[in-house]
């Protein structure tokens, strides 16, 4: 291939992409010169300038779009940052390994100082992550709504069904949802929107949650050919049935490779605290699995002030108490008001 003067980060990049989507290797100098005829010296250069970051004009600092694994090759491997996060939990499942394996006792190691250093460097990372929940905005993904529609209007959705329930199914893009219809008129609509959970800290998060399910209940009317909105009811009398709340917490690479998975499951509620990889970047998400089945303008604030209901009914109790309190002593003043009248 004949030699370029100029190459860009872009095509770096690309190529980065390229060649771990296709065979999960790492991109090194000798495929930049078989790629573009550079001399393997620029081409080293090329890569560890895509590396590093560089202050432009306007005093920002752009990520690097190429990184390296802390452990050191030869020559040197390059990973595209754009996937970071996907990489590193591939490469922590990659080698991942048994806990004490069949024929082998680790207890007898608990006393070395580098296995203790490490299981304490591992503490410290997971207790850090446990302070910095409290501070992370409450998100909501996984949503699972359900509504009524005319069951007449089953036979006009034009979609093969399932032979042994009949239901008709339709996906959309945005969000990654999914509608259920049903023949008996019911419409299950299903938003996983795992990898961009919404927030729900204020009410401005609530809003933009509400745009959105504008957005997937116009894609209903679409599916329904429901153009004079008859029979699709209005977002608010649709009804929240199960949803994952989380809380999620960024982490660096140490962290993603190193942090456990851990599940609990107490009467009724699950909760779960795991890596979760969001392609140019990793979190531990703390997340509760809930099952509402409420109006969706109930359930939200049922999320997002759980304890409400509760003060209401201490606060309803105290009321109530107050005025079985205060009738004996209105009764007592009157009568002994009555009492002094006669005297007079």
């Amino acid at each position: 291939m004949p030699f370029r003067k100029r190459i860009s980060k872009t095509e770096i990049e690309w190529l980065a992409i390229e060649k771990y989507k296709r065979c999960g290797k790492r991109l090194s100098f000798s495929d930049i010169v078989n790629r573009f005829g550079c001399s393997k010296t620029k081409a080293q250069r090329i890569l560890k300038d895509c590396c590093s970051k560089r202050v432009d004009n306007a005093e920002s600092r752009p990520a690097p779009i190429l990184f390296r694994l802390p452990k050191r090759t030869k020559p040197q491997l390059y990973f595209p940052s754009i996937i970071r996060a996907d990489i590193l939990e591939n490469l922590r499942n990659r080698e991942n390994v048994l806990i004490e394996p069949t024929g082998l006792n680790l207890s007898s190691y608990s006393n070395n100082p580098i296995s203790n250093a490490l299981d304490y460097q591992k503490a410290r990372y997971f207790l850090d992550v446990l302070k910095q929940i409290r501070f992370s905005p409450l998100c909501i993904h996984k949503l699972q709504l359900q509504l009524s529609i005319n069951s007449e209007v089953y036979h006009d959705v034009k979609h093969e069904f399932n032979k042994y329930n009949r239901v008709k199914v339709h996906l959309e893009r945005i969000g990654s949802v999914k509608y259920l219809i049903y023949p008996n008129g019911r419409v299950l609509v299903y938003i996983a929107c795992s990898d961009t959970p919404f927030k729900l800290e204020t009410d401005n998060d609530v809003s933009f949650l509400f745009a959105f399910l504008g957005q997937v209940r116009d894609r209903l009317l679409y599916v329904l050919s429901d153009v004079r909105e008859r029979f699709v009811p209005s977002i608010m009398d649709w009804r929240l049935l199960e949803c994952d709340v989380n809380k999620d917490v960024i982490i660096n690479d140490i962290m993603q490779l190193t942090l456990p998975d851990i599940l609990l499951k107490a009467a009724d509620r699950v909760f779960r605290l795991y890596v979760k990889s969001l392609h140019d970047k990793s979190v531990c998400r703390c997340e509760e699995s809930l099952t509402v089945d409420l109006p969706i303008s109930l359930a939200l604030d049922e999320i997002r002030f759980p304890y409400k209901s509760t003060i209401d009914s201490i606060k309803h109790a105290v009321d109530e108490i107050n005025q079985k309190l205060d009738s004996p002593l209105n009764s007592k003043c009157n009568t002994s008001s009555v009492g002094t009248n006669r005297e007079k």
